[in-house]
């Protein structure tokens, strides 16, 4: 549903229609399509603050080692 967004395809340049499954996501080439479904993946509707804050950590480090501008 994220990966719906018109703004976010444009901006970051991705087609909606290549990942069915969050795995597909996970495994993509693009950093920021990688990093949303990390998001989903390991939040899983979780509220836990702590939990929150490792999931930032995890996916702010990806996005660093991964993401070059």
């Amino acid at each position: 549903m994220v990966l719906d967004d018109p703004k976010l395809q444009e901006l970051y340049d991705y087609d909606k229609s290549e990942y069915e499954d969050l795995y597909q996501a996970l495994n993509s080439e693009n950093v920021i399509v990688a990093a949303v479904a990390r998001i989903i993946k390991h939040l899983d509707g979780s509220t836990d603050e702590s939990n929150q804050k490792k999931v930032y950590m995890t996916v702010f480090n990806y996005i660093n080692e991964n993401y070059i501008l």
